[in-house]
């Protein structure tokens, strides 16, 4: 895909979103997964509440995440109990102040959905959007990432199109300008499996062992993939230590940021950028609802490779040598179990969690309780 594409990391973002929601005169839509209620996202919301005021249709959707976790913490947890107070407070004053706030993707009967979220990250304002990885919050806009700003008029139709169909609860794959749900996966493992030169993959979740396995078919000749020193689930963090030797076995060159990051792209012969909300593993495109736009541009390839390349640096797999043969068959059996049965458990549940949104019709006054 070519067309206007802009590159913002997250602090660019930050103030780029403020100014044009400062300026917004005709409509705000805004998907994301979580919408906190601390000094971020009060400052968006005071600024979506100004737009409002003027007359501008101003619409949410969030996941039901936002509602059972506050700062990546159940929101009964002591620390951020205050904050969650604050957050649904936030909610109520948005809806009372004319926006339109909904909630996707209920948790459903003994949270059988929990692991099907509605993972999208938009912001369409007026004629143009925005698209990439970043929710509202202090953490969010703190840590690094980035998005995407295009005034093409063809994607941000598409993107208020799905946000349209998100809003009515479907659950609706497309590959045109935009690409979602269902349709991400072959795209993803067309690149990866045609890229002759260089394939790389980042994301501070990408492995898992669908991933390892497509990375070992594709016959390119350097491949790459950033990822987290540590996983940010714990309980993943045994399964990293197999997924880690089988890369490396694969001579797949493992490398990290210096810092904690959140950015997700897959990039193909430094030709073909994949970019959006997808953690580009296998929980993320067949469990969530994700998004992702496909840039064919070279200068803006070229823009990001000097952004973005420039100070990886090697994983540290020292722990690799340390295990014991014990450990290691542990750390086997664990990736293989997240794979095998809690991914396709979650897969075979996610289309009906759209269902159920659809019938619940839930609120923000009345919230994801169902």
């Amino acid at each position: 895909m070519t067309g206007s594409f802009q590159l913002l990391d997250n602090f660019e973002f930050v103030a780029d979103l403020s100014r044009s929601l400062a300026r917004a005169r005709r409509r705000v839509l805004i998907q994301v997964m979580t919408f906190d209620g601390d000094a971020a996202g009060l400052a968006v919301a005071e600024l979506l509440a100004r737009a409002a005021s003027r007359n501008v249709d101003v619409r949410l959707l969030i996941d039901c995440f936002a509602l059972r976790y506050v700062s990546d913490r159940r929101s009964s947890h002591h620390e951020v109990r205050a904050e969650a107070a604050e957050t649904a407070t936030m909610f109520q004053r948005l809806l009372r102040s004319g926006v339109s706030v909904q909630f996707t993707q209920p948790w459903g009967p003994l949270l059988m959905f929990g692991l099907s979220r509605n993972h999208k990250k938009m912001y369409v304002i007026d004629d143009h959007a925005y698209v990439g990885g970043i929710n509202i919050s202090d953490h969010n806009f703190a840590w690094r990432d980035f998005m995407v700003r295009t005034d093409d008029p063809e994607v941000v139709a598409a993107l208020a199109d799905d946000f349209a169909c998100t809003q009515r609860g479907e659950r609706r794959s497309v590959n045109s300008r935009i690409i979602t749900n269902r349709e991400l996966e072959p795209v993803l493992t067309d690149l990866v499996i045609g890229a002759a030169r260089s394939v790389t993959l980042a994301s501070p979740y990408a492995l898992d062992v669908g991933m390892v396995e497509l990375l070992e078919r594709s016959q390119a000749e350097n491949r790459t993939v950033i990822t987290a020193q540590e996983n940010n689930y714990r309980w993943l963090r045994v399964a990293e230590p197999y997924l880690w030797h089988r890369l490396r076995r694969s001579e797949v060159e493992l490398c990290t940021y210096p810092e904690f990051f959140h950015l997700r792209f897959l990039l193909v012969d430094d030709s073909k950028l994949l970019v959006g909300s997808s953690n580009f593993n296998r929980h993320s495109l067949r469990c969530n609802q994700e998004l992702g736009v496909l840039i064919e541009d070279p200068a803006f390839i070229a823009a990001f490779k000097a952004r973005f390349l420039v100070d990886v640096e090697p994983l540290d797999v020292s722990r690799l040598s340390q295990q014991s043969p014990a450990a290691r068959a542990g750390s086997a059996l664990a990736a293989y179990f997240y794979f095998a049965a809690i991914v396709r458990a979650a897969h075979l549940l996610a289309p009906f969690a759209p269902v159920l949104a659809r019938r619940s019709g839930r609120r923000a006054s009345t919230g994801c309780a169902v």
